[in-house]
């Protein structure tokens, strides 16, 4: 049964200037102050009494290239920095929200690292939904044009989106030359065989269930839980083959899919044997090659008994609009930049993907 969307109370009207009153005042003070601040010399257009702010979903979908992850780090771009600049400009949040998202009861459902993309990122934030439309499109209007806000809508009161996430979805986008063996000269032209694409399944298939991935992070809460790691028939864009890993699991750690996209490398190119991937699941140390963050997708964040409530939202119409982000920004991304050739020409890379037989015992 679907929960009621909780209101927060109104105050009553007053004659004279009460506490909540001047509470008000001086929140709509902070508010100008901050327009004020960052330059802004449109009127702020968004009312932040208490009774028009409720818990909102905001829908992102991004491009990670030439920023530093999804969450706020002084002194570098973040697509959360880039979010807060564009609510602070806009008068969506005061200055002190800014600088303590806190009050804002903010969550993000996922983080992502440098340079990692998503079609589906969801954050929930206390905002004035008075007008949601022209809140995002205020927004959007101030983004970068590589992140947009796809949606924004109401959520119940005590609704935090990464402690209610059922299981995360990523993609990996990667030339099928990243396959070809170790024996051949690299060739972008390289199409994979049915050997080759059969040895990949095996690799990723021995990720499922519940695995320590002491070797993928510096996390010292290594374990974790994958339902499932496949990849799709190959396909051409352009004059390039790729194919597409999709790994689903509860949560992940920082590089964890980057390395298990690396390792799976190794192992088909012949760098090492299959055997590899039952030794690098324990705690003796072994360096496993982390492949590009260029190729890395959040795909989808599954909610399961939550989706129900907000179906009416329907979050799948606004997952296909993200759809256009993968050929426009990760296939264009690797043929004109060649990241992943640039990595395994590295002698340093390559030299990483190779286990010793004594790391096999």
């Amino acid at each position: 049964m679907k929960r009621p969307i909780e209101d927060e109370e109104s105050s009553c009207a007053s004659a004279e200037p009460t506490e909540s009153k001047q509470a008000k005042l001086a929140s709509d003070s902070n508010n100008d102050a901050a327009v004020a601040a960052t330059g802004n010399t449109r009127n702020c257009t968004i009312n932040r009494r208490r009774g028009d702010v409720k818990k909102a979903i905001l829908m992102l979908m991004y491009s990670g290239s030439g920023y530093y992850g999804m969450q706020r780090n002084t002194g570098f771009d973040t697509i959360e920095g880039a979010l807060f600049d564009s609510l602070l400009a806009g008068g969506h949040i005061t200055e002190e929200e800014y600088l303590s998202p806190g009050k804002l009861q903010f969550q993000r459902a996922s983080k992502t690292d440098k340079g990692v993309s998503a079609l589906a990122q969801v954050v929930s934030m206390k905002l004035n939904l008075s007008d949601a439309d022209s809140l995002k499109a205020d927004v959007n209007s101030r983004l970068p044009t590589q992140i947009r806000l796809l949606d924004v809508f109401r959520t119940t009161k005590n609704f935090n989106c990464k402690a209610r996430v059922n299981h995360r979805e990523y993609a990996y986008i990667c030339p099928s030359y990243a396959f070809a063996s170790k024996s051949r000269p690299i060739d972008i032209t390289y199409r994979i065989d049915s050997t080759q694409l059969e040895l990949l399944r095996s690799c990723l298939s021995r990720y499922k269930g519940t695995k320590n991935y002491y070797n993928f992070t510096s996390d010292a809460s290594c374990n974790r839980y994958i339902i499932d790691f496949t990849v799709g028939e190959p396909f051409e864009y352009r004059d390039a083959e790729f194919v597409e890993l999709r790994v689903r699991g509860q949560s992940f750690m920082l590089h964890q899919i980057r390395k298990m996209v690396g390792l799976a490398i190794a192992i088909v190119k012949g760098y090492c044997r299959l055997e590899a991937m039952d030794a690098v699941f324990t705690y003796k140390r072994m360096d496993v090659p982390k492949a590009p963050g260029l190729g890395l997708l959040l795909n989808k964040i599954h909610y399961g008994a939550y989706n129900e409530e907000v179906r009416s939202q329907n979050w799948a119409t606004q997952l296909s609009i993200g759809i256009g982000l993968k050929p426009s920004e990760i296939y264009r991304g690797e043929t004109d930049n060649r990241s992943m050739l640039a990595w395994l020409s590295d002698a340093h890379y390559a030299s990483r993907m190779t286990f010793d037989r004594h790391d096999l015992t």
